[in-house]
């Protein structure tokens, strides 16, 4: 961290949509990461290397992890006797049980369950579920290390690929609530499939290797193709040739398949049912297919035919049309085996475009191995298919793709999360030379009025200059695919500041979109553009040229001053950093712009400081870089790539195409064919 702080233990937290995997490290030596296997709710000397993200709102406690079943089975063992039951088991219903919540997190994803959490009910049981974790990893590790009060700890969160959103991340970030008191904190580290493949550098790779990592999980798969740049015994370096890509494909989602498949043949006989048809399809799946899933596609454990037992209270022995005989429910294997092959059918296609991509972007380089990871990923139909479709060649893979599975592919993303920071640590080296970008972003700004690119936009007349600007227009910084060093991206702006206005700070606008970039919006009211970020900007110290000065000019005065705009992409992190052309930093607060269900501003875009929540970090560690060269001459760090130089202006003085929003009054839409007239100033 740049502030000095360092922890003396490092923590890994993989939130997944069925388990959570916890791993951990520990200062000075920092050995490689360590499981968390004991979790309340197991029996004994039992042990679990993931704990399931459940939870259980009972009337008197809160449940969590494998408390829920274990909870859930005292109730029916209670409703089938005589005896008194608490208050905590006879309210447990299976269907009580709070899963699958994981991808109701981001706003952008689509829920087809009819009972699907809001996301402000899934925030509220993220919140809840990871309190949960916290509170007994701290109970572990008290009983664990001496002196552990006094100890900095460090919670380090992964997250899917699909979560490209950073005013989210950074939300779900700030819901982890500590105890007071401690040194703790949490960050968000890399996406769960660069997790993975840093894992992944540690099995045996050689230097240049060229690797697709799949992490298929419980609710998402993130896949990434990444060359090894380091030899072994050296400190992972990866060169990324792609940027990660992911979609809603999992194994929870063939749990819904099958359990709406077993709800369909239930429906005839569901008179008999002691609850509804919903309740009781999950109550027979429970751990027999969870075995059954488990072992499909193992040479040697195959089994024709899923046999659910049905509730006693069903009169019905036999139904022959729905697959009932003597009181169960018999799937065939090919009902199961066509929900399977939907799944992955969506995998493959994630998989090849991945290939494609990189046959187009790298030509001369060959994938060496397709790398499975994931609880997924180590399921053997999955990996039968998998290895059926790509080690045979193709006119796409010529020579065929060797497939491999992950030593312990449900811990593949927690401990390659915990093993990058720890490298960190000891060496200060980054595992990614650089990344690509999976989305645009751009800096909402003014651009002068040119009608065939402006037309119906809406204008405003800066009499300082005798300009018309067309407003909320977007100059993107960076584009969806675009390489991006660790040094960042960076651009110049100029801004006019009216006398009135040298000590009050201005906004400048951040905005993202996920469209190619050949669709990109030029404006605000064009295309996707969300505003995901406004940085205040404080510019009372920075150098500033006064402009129409002079007894001849009749204009009214005003300063120009230029800001670059630097941003700063991490795997799962943005940072936006503002400069003065003189190479130093401009005092900034940034925060996550309040917008509507559809990404828009709530408040008018370039008006004030309205439309925003309260002051939030999008990034938490700033970088502290010298934005010019000895000489003071050098606009930009040296360091410093500028993609596209077209679209780079880095001229500082004199007139603009561009600049960022006017401070002047509120921009007035100009009729066709009349004489725009300008706006009076604040």
């Amino acid at each position: 961290m740049t502030d000095g702080w360092t922890p003396d233990i490092v923590v890994g937290i993989d939130f997944g949509m069925t388990c959570t995997g916890v791993a951990y490290s520990y200062g000075p030596n920092w050995p490689p990461p360590k499981p968390i296997q004991h979790w309340p709710g197991l029996i004994g000397s039992q042990i679990a290397t993931k704990v399931p993200s459940h939870l259980l709102y009972t009337p008197n406690t809160l449940k969590w992890g494998f408390q829920c079943e274990e909870t859930v089975s005292d109730s029916l063992s209670a409703s089938n006797t005589l005896s008194t039951s608490t208050s905590d088991t006879v309210a447990a219903k299976a269907t009580d049980i709070i899963k699958y919540f994981k991808l109701n997190l981001d706003s952008d994803f689509t829920d087809s369950r009819p009972d699907a959490p809001s996301r402000d009910q899934a925030m509220c049981y993220f919140r809840d579920y990871i309190g949960c974790v916290y509170r007994y990893v701290v109970d572990y590790f008290s009983r664990s290390f001496p002196r552990f009060e006094g100890m900095k700890v460090e919670f380090v969160f992964s997250v899917p690929t699909t979560w490209k959103d950073p005013r989210m991340v950074e939300g779900l970030r700030k819901c982890v609530e500590f105890d007071r008191g401690r040194d703790h904190r949490a960050v968000i580290g890399l996406t769960e499939a660069e997790a993975a493949a840093v894992y992944v550098s540690g099995l045996h790779y050689q230097k240049n290797d060229v690797i697709l990592v799949c992490d298929a999980g419980g609710g998402t798969t993130d896949v990434n193709v990444l060359k090894l740049a380091s030899a072994p015994g050296e400190p992972t370096v990866y060169d990324p040739l792609g940027f990660v890509e992911g979609k809603p494909v999992g194994s929870v989602f063939i749990d819904v398949s099958v359990q709406q498949l077993v709800c369909t043949k239930l429906e005839p006989i569901k008179h008999s049912l002691p609850a509804s048809t919903d309740e009781i399809a999950w109550q027979m799946m429970g751990s027999r297919f969870e075995r059954f899933k488990c072992a499909f596609g193992m040479m040697g454990e195959e089994l024709e035919t899923l046999r659910l037992g049905l509730p006693a209270s069903v009169t019905e022995s036999d139904f022959p049309e729905q697959g009932i005989w003597n009181r169960q429910l018999l799937i065939p294997r090919a009902e199961i085996k066509e929900i399977f092959d939907e799944k992955v059918a969506d995998l493959t296609q994630l998989l090849d475009d991945q290939v494609r991509n990189l046959q187009l972007t790298h030509p001369a380089q060959k994938i060496s191995f397709l790398v499975l990871s994931g609880g997924f990923g180590s399921c053997p139909y999955l990996r039968n298919c998998i290895e059926e479709r790509y080690e045979t060649p193709t006119h796409l893979w010529p020579e065929g793709i060797k497939v491999l599975t992950v030593d312990e592919p449900q811990l593949a993303v927690v401990q390659g999360q915990v093993m990058n920071r720890t490298q960190q640590l000891r060496t200060h080296a980054t595992v990614f030379n650089h990344l690509y970008s999976p989305v645009s972003y751009g800096v909402i700004c003014d651009w002068i009025y040119d009608p065939r690119k402006h037309s119906g936009e809406t204008t405003r007349f800066d009499e300082r200059n005798m300009k018309t600007y067309a407003v909320n227009q977007i100059d993107w910084l960076v584009m969806k695919g675009d390489l991006v060093p660790r040094t960042g991206i960076s651009k110049s702006f100029p801004r006019k500041i009216s006398p009135r206005d040298l000590s009050q700070p201005f906004v400048a606008q951040i905005v993202m979109s996920q469209q190619p970039r050949d669709h990109l919006p030029r404006s605000m009211t064009q295309g996707d553009a969300k505003l995901i970020c406004e940085l205040e900007v404080d510019t009372t110290n920075v150098e500033k040229k006064i402009k129409n000065h002079h007894w001849y000019n009749r204009s009214p005065v005003y300063f120009l001053v230029n800001v670059i705009v630097k941003l700063l992409i991490e795997p799962a992190g943005l940072q936006f950093e503002l400069w003065s052309a003189n190479g130093d930093q401009i005092p900034a607060r940034s925060r996550i712009a309040r917008t509507d269900g559809n990404g828009a501003p709530l408040a008018s875009v370039g008006v004030g400081v309205g439309g925003a929540d309260s002051p939030i970090t999008i990034w938490w560690e700033s970088i502290a870089e010298k934005m010019q060269d000895g000489s003071g001459e050098e606009r930009m760090s040296p360091g410093l790539r500028l993609q596209r130089g077209s679209n780079v202006h880095s001229e500082v003085g004199g007139d603009h195409a561009f600049e960022m929003m006017g401070d002047i009054g509120p921009p007035q839409q100009s009729p066709r064919d009349a004489k725009l007239r300008p706006p009076s100033y604040r």
